[in-house]
């Protein structure tokens, strides 16, 4: 992707990556405690103060850019999908920096 040619619409699918994650993240929380028995409560505070949960929880959470990914590539909305795979890449750097730095 050539900078130069950044658009409306790769800023847009971009803030679409960005709140999606963040949507996802609480909801993946609520769906790993109650999978594994934990109280709601307890694993969010887990989440909050555990830097491996952290990377765990966001690279799950980020499983659900895919579907718009997916939607815009069907569509052939090219630079929308090029701004969902850039906030990926954010939620990766992210992961990076909670598994090896913070």
């Amino acid at each position: 992707m050539n900078l130069r040619n950044w658009s409306k619409q790769h800023s847009i699918g971009l803030l679409i990556g960005i709140l999606t994650t963040a949507v996802a993240i609480p909801l993946t929380i609520v769906i790993y405690a109650l999978l594994n028995k934990y109280e709601i409560d307890n694993y969010f505070y887990r989440f909050s103060v555990n830097r491996i949960e952290k990377s765990k929880i966001i690279s799950l959470a980020s499983i659900a850019n895919l579907i718009w990914f997916h939607t815009f590539l069907r569509q052939e909305k090219w630079p929308l999908a090029m701004g969902i795979i850039l906030s990926t890449v954010l939620n990766l750097f992210a992961i990076l920096y909670f598994k090896f730095l913070a």
